[in-house]
């Protein structure tokens, strides 16, 4: 619309620019650490370098995650979720086909190569750092078995499987997908299924639903 005359054309406000959440920055800060761990190992990766892969200062780094324990926490956590998808929205699932989500079996080739690298990564450096040992395995296999726990008990309330002990169950499955670990290499993740590991897991998920059907049922 023009202006009067005598009269300075008025501009439209500029909105603020949109700034992102302190959940993406904290995402973003932990992508950039798994990189950096990936490529340079824990011991020798620092927080500058953190800083400089995510592009933000350092001190934003710190407002996050005050050491590198943390760090490594959260790469934990990331790394978790990339196993195992829980908790979600499965029950209306067909119970193989909910545990082929859960477990993330259609993965392509990079996300999978990625995963692996990932663990070769953690089991290596928890070995050489103690401290992270205890941090691994809690925030790591066990809080996932925990999650998997819940998941199956749930699905016992809704009389959708039946399982004596739901946390037992819970490390079957996992070893099924993973390989038990004492079967495991000490520096690689040995995980069971050959060049065709999806076809081999739909398999056994199809045959450990069979058996976890409730007594009576169809």
């Amino acid at each position: 619309m023009s202006a009067e005359p005598g009269q300075k054309p008025t501009r439209g406000r500029r909105g603020r620019p949109k700034v992102a959440s302190d959940d993406t920055h904290r995402q973003a800060v932990t992508r950039a650490a798994w990189s950096c761990f990936l490529e340079h190992g824990y011991g020798r990766t620092t927080m500058g370098d953190v800083a400089a892969a995510a592009r933000m200062s350092l001190s934003t780094i710190y407002r996050f995650f005050p050491s590198k324990t943390d760090l490594f926490s959260a790469v934990v956590a990331l790394h978790r979720q990339s196993m195992l998808a829980l908790p979600g929205a499965y029950d209306d699932l067909p119970l193989e086909v909910a545990l082929g989500r859960i477990f993330q079996i259609d993965l392509d080739d990079e996300a999978r190569r990625q995963r692996e690298a990932l663990m070769t990564m953690l089991l290596v450096e928890s070995r050489q750092f103690p401290e992270l040992a205890t941090l691994l395995h809690e925030q790591g296999p066990l809080h996932a078995q925990r999650l998997l726990a819940e998941w199956l008990e749930r699905q016992q309330s809704l009389n959708r499987l039946a399982v004596p002990d739901a946390a037992i169950a819970a490390r079957m499955l996992m070893d099924v997908v993973f390989g038990a670990s004492s079967m495991k290499p000490p520096d690689a993740p040995h995980w069971p299924g050959g060049d065709d590991r999806p076809a081999y897991l739909r398999l056994c998920f199809s045959m450990i639903a069979e058996g976890l059907k409730p007594r009576g049922a169809a």
